[in-house]
């Protein structure tokens, strides 16, 4: 069985997926590293996911990046960072501190994309403390960033989560869990655009 965290060529992700997977590597290069964020897999991984995704994901995490996903392309600072507090306040305290500390790398080693004005701007809220940083925040800027449409962006994020909290579940069942969430949000094809 291959595991999530050997995969190294997009060609072994299922559910024509491999698009999404790169867009995970371009939004955020770090995240194969990363300690777990918001999932960490239990005993067994099916029911840890649908636990994830029905408490944490669709009512929290999904809302927030699709907000973050329309403010970041319109670059809006400000409401952007009214998105980060309010994720501070519906995360509960481990998850709030490990989605803090993934957010405030990714902001703070990702933040000079030439020819991008909003994550300089991001970076420096987080220097001054204008900001917590969550990841699901900055992973939208960055996905705003790169024009990545929304269900690229939500699938990537989600399997940033699952190499994060589940490195050694299995590919086929971390493409199936990522097709699941991802099929409610219809959209386009998930066929990357140049920036």
């Amino acid at each position: 069985m291959n595991q999530i965290s050997e995969i190294e060529d997009a060609g072994e992700i299922r559910h024509g997926l491999g698009p999404i997977w790169a867009a995970t590597r371009i939004a955020n290069p770090d995240f194969a590293v990363c300690a777990p964020v918001t999932f960490r897999a239990g005993a067994a991984f099916p029911l840890s996911t649908t636990a994830w995704r029905d408490d944490v994901f669709a009512p929290i995490l999904l809302p927030a990046l699709r907000g973050a996903l329309g403010h970041a392309r319109r670059c809006e600072v400000r409401e952007l960072a009214a998105l980060d507090r309010r994720l501070s306040e519906q995360l509960g305290d481990g998850l709030r501190t490990a989605s803090i500390r993934a957010g405030r790398r990714l902001a703070l080693h990702g933040s000079d994309l030439r020819g991008d004005r909003l994550l300089p701007r991001l970076a420096e809220n987080l220097r001054t403390d204008t900001a917590s940083g969550h990841l699901a925040i900055v992973f939208a800027a960055r996905c705003g960033a790169f024009s990545l449409p929304d269900t690229i962006a939500v699938g990537a994020y989600i399997f940033q989560e699952m190499c994060a909290g589940a490195p050694t579940a299995g590919v086929s069942a971390v493409c199936d869990f990522v097709a699941r969430c991802i099929e409610p949000l219809g959209g386009p094809s998930i066929e990357l655009r140049a920036a």
